[in-house]
Formats: C-alpha cells, structure tokens, sequence
C-alpha cells in the first residue's frame, strides 16, 4: 500500500475463498445459526484520500490505513416438530 499516493494493490490475501465447515457441537434438536466474518486487506482511510488530494499533511497520530471486515447473512436453523 502507497498511503502517500492513497493507492492499493491486492497483492495480499485470495481473492476467492472456498471452505466446507462442520459444527463439532451440532445438536439437531437445538437452534442454531451461522455466518462468516472475514477481514479484508487493509486500504488507504479516507484520511488518506483527502490528505492526497487536498496536497496536506495529516496531523500526528491520524489514522491513514484502515482494515474492514464483512460479514454474511446469517443462516438460520431450526429443529422440525
């Protein structure tokens, strides 16, 4: 990552992501649900950003580089009757 120049390659990571998971603790007759949490590669904050493009120097201790984290929808389980 370039923060001087707020640009970024993915040259970290995978850019696709496979798995097959099993709960160990799987109780068929109780409630459940799953979802994934990932962490992205980290990128410019917009402090960043606007400190390029504005051609100013961010003040001591403002954070440059941010990492995001995505979540998925949750998938829900419920026991038949």
């Amino acid at each position: 990552m370039d923060v001087a120049n707020a640009t970024w390659t993915n040259t970290i990571g995978a850019p696709e992501l496979i798995a097959v998971w099993k709960d160990p603790g799987f109780d068929p007759a109780q409630r459940a649900f799953y979802y994934a949490r990932v962490i992205e590669i980290p990128t410019p904050r917009w402090t960043a950003y606007d400190a390029k493009r504005f051609g100013v120097t961010p003040l001591p201790g403002t954070r440059m580089i941010v990492t995001e984290r995505a979540y998925t929808s949750p998938i829900w389980y419920t026991p038949s009757k």
